[in-house]
């Protein structure tokens, strides 16, 4: 018999839970949009240490809510859950499927979703080590995925389509700088960048990799490309004089 959301949330340290009861409309949220299956989740991840406490829903898209989160040693990290009653499970296999590094895609609601947030851990973690200015991954498990918090005193910097860049042509060049390194030594392609994937703390920094896939899928070139097309927009826009996109293509790919 499936246990419902309040005996799953007695499971854990009651400190938690109080914690979380102390501001009513989290509560709710956790209660509405979690299943049973991420609640446990939650609960696996609690006991390895990767979350303690959680705090205010800080970003939701299409697919995912993200939470601000303390781990076991007070600092704070952001959990990304990805609700799996209302993803649009068919269009993730869809990018899924021209990803090389799965030789066998889903087909399942659940379990697309789990392949889409090991996928976003992945490439985390190649971006990561390639030197690319992301999110930290650290942990995963399921449809939630736990990585370092972009920002100050649990409020996350801001995002560049929010805040324009205090030196524009510094931060052109450091983003192509970091399209290239993915291309050229992490060897994915973000394949959602743009002006609302990209935070400023200063300096910046490139989030949701949802998407992101290896430079082998029949695709990459072309997603590439509108990477590079949406950066060129918005700095255009902002009067800094760019490369054309397809130059800076060539360069990339050589």
């Amino acid at each position: 018999m499936e246990e419902d959301f309040e005996s799953i949330l007695s499971k854990i340290d009651r400190r938690k839970v109080e914690r979380l009861e102390k501001d009513s409309e989290i509560y709710k949220i956790m209660a509405r949009v979690f299943d049973t299956s991420t609640l446990l989740t939650l609960y696996r991840l609690i006991n390895r240490g990767v979350f303690d406490v959680f705090y205010g829903n800080i970003s939701a898209g299409k697919e995912a809510n993200i939470y601000c989160a303390l781990d076991k040693n007070g600092n704070f990290v952001a959990a990304k859950i990805y609700r799996i009653a209302t993803s649009d499970f068919k269009n993730m296999r869809r990018y899924l499927v021209g990803d090389t590094r799965f030789k066998r895609v889903p087909e399942d609601r659940r379990g697309v979703v789990y392949a889409w947030t090991s996928r976003e851990f992945k490439n985390l973690q190649q971006a990561h080590e390639a030197g690319v200015p992301v999110p930290r991954p650290i942990d995963y498990e399921k449809n939630v995925l736990a990585m370092e918090f972009i920002g100050e005193d649990g409020v996350p910097y801001p995002l560049m389509k929010d805040v324009a860049p205090e030196n524009p042509r510094k931060t052109f060049d450091v983003l192509i700088d970091s399209v290239k390194k993915l291309y050229q030594e992490a060897e994915i392609v973000h394949s959602d960048l743009s002006e609302y994937n990209v935070m400023l703390t200063p300096d910046p920094v490139l989030i949701d990799f949802s998407m992101g896939t290896d430079i082998k899928n029949p695709m990459a070139e072309q997603l590439l490309m509108r990477d590079i097309q949406n950066l060129v927009r918005y700095f255009k826009k902002l009067g800094l004089k760019t490369p054309e996109p397809s130059e800076i293509f060539a360069e990339i790919v050589r």
